[in-house]
């Protein structure tokens, strides 16, 4: 008996988009036959219970009063949720026939907690955000591509990666609600997905790449139409940071990463560069939660250098 699957789309003003991917979703879950559910979840713009009754029949539409972030927006589709396995797909998705049974079969060993899809960068070449892995440089983690020599859609058995990506990954229902939910530390973007992965790989379980599962990429989201490059850019390094001071508990790597810190902040004076200066002053705003967060993890399997080694894909040297 197939497992059916809730996929959950989180949506700001997003109709273009939506109606360029979600058909392919709908026929997808026709074609399985297996109690699927589509859920759009309206964050703050209005009007897409209407629109939906005409372009998307069939999907189910939640509406939220206001834009919260993505954390909130995935939220809000989660507990609306009917399905044990949840699809988190952005907008500037589009997946291609087949994707969801690898992605399912690979969560039936319960040591997995997400498994993603081989994604392609404008539907013709791999994106680094495929195969991921958690290279340490300068005191930083940084997340980078593993190499790797099959083909997407390949039948090459799931590969480990550092995180699953929130845009198009499969999880359980109940890994992302209550505790387990994405941290709203982050808001109001980026590196959710990569905490959430990276408490997985903490507590011992895992998190894959399924190379036969495919969906296309066309980076043309809410957030790059919507938010200045520069305010994305502040996100990311600023929740770069936090998830540094969450999660290294190596006393060596820490200082590392404090000597690290201490010679980008001088640089950064020295060339009048206030942009890092403002990354780091927005990061300290949120020292404290982030200090709270870490102390309410429950102690990791492994060291923070061990984990990064068991969730690289092992085709690459660790740095």
């Amino acid at each position: 008996m197939k497992r059916s699957v809730s996929v959950v789309v989180p949506s700001y003003d997003d109709r273009d988009l939506l109606a360029a991917h979600l058909p392919a979703v709908l026929a997808e879950l026709e074609r399985r036959a297996a109690g699927d559910e589509l859920i759009v979840v309206d964050d703050g713009a209005g009007g897409l219970v209407e629109w939906a009754a005409e372009h998307a029949p069939g999907a189910r539409v939640v509406e939220r009063a206001e834009n919260g972030g993505f954390a909130e927006a995935v939220a809000s589709g989660v507990r609306a949720a009917r399905c044990e396995l949840v699809f988190l797909m952005n907008p500037d998705v589009r997946p291609r026939a087949g994707f969801l049974e690898p992605l399912v079969a690979a969560l039936a060993d319960p040591d997995t907690a997400a498994a993603a899809p081989y994604v392609l960068l404008g539907g013709e070449r791999a994106s680094e955000e495929s195969l991921s892995r958690l290279a340490w440089k300068r005191g930083f983690p940084l997340l980078e591509l593993a190499d790797h020599a099959f083909e997407a859609g390949d039948a090459a058995p799931p590969l480990p990666a550092a995180f699953a990506l929130g845009g198009a990954s499969l999880w359980r229902r109940a890994d992302l609600v209550g505790e387990g939910a994405l941290d709203p530390l982050f808001v109001p973007f980026y590196f959710e997905d990569v905490d959430r992965s990276w408490r997985a790989w903490r507590a011992g379980r895992r998190v894959v790449v399924c190379p036969s599962s495919v969906v296309e990429h066309h980076h043309r989201g809410t957030i790059g139409r919507a938010v200045p490059r520069s305010i994305v850019r502040a996100a990311i390094e600023k929740n770069r940071l936090l998830f540094t001071w969450k999660h290294v508990d190596d006393a060596a790597r820490m200082r590392e990463h404090l000597d690290g810190l201490r010679a980008r902040l001088f640089a950064a004076a020295a060339r009048e560069d206030r942009e890092s200066i403002i990354w780091l002053c927005l990061a300290l705003q949120e020292l404290d939660a982030a200090l709270a967060a870490r102390n309410e993890l429950p102690p990791p399997v492994a060291g923070f250098d061990e984990l990064r080694r068991a969730s690289d894909a092992g085709l690459a040297p660790l740095r």
